[in-house]
């Protein structure tokens, strides 16, 4: 059990992290570019994954997307290119994370 609390919270702090560097590096000013409303960002965005996954509801990670984008869409202010881009940017930033990460731990 402690193990999957730490694993949340390292997770959710590198995504966090993913998160307002992709804010950064997005252009124009997003409603909660800032620290804390990027980690709220990522947690939201983790809740949603997590809860299409344990209902094991069929194209979960598909409709998960979905919701995600619409989501980055409400908490930052941008439209449907714009929340699609900064999840790719989100995405890129974490698997560069990934990379590096494991070594580091």
């Amino acid at each position: 059990m402690q193990i999957g609390i730490v694993n949340f919270l390292v997770g959710w702090i590198v995504s966090g992290i993913a998160v307002w560097l992709a804010l950064k590096l997005f252009p124009g000013k997003q409603k909660a570019e800032s620290i804390p409303g990027a980690f709220l960002t990522a947690l939201i965005g983790a809740l949603i994954f997590w809860v299409f996954k344990v209902l094991h509801i069929p194209f979960g990670t598909l409709l998960a997307i979905l919701v995600w984008l619409y989501a980055l869409r409400k908490i930052q202010g941008v439209g449907w290119l714009g929340a699609a881009v900064l999840a790719v940017l989100v995405y890129l930033i974490n698997a560069l994370f990934g990379l590096f990460l494991p070594t580091l731990l």
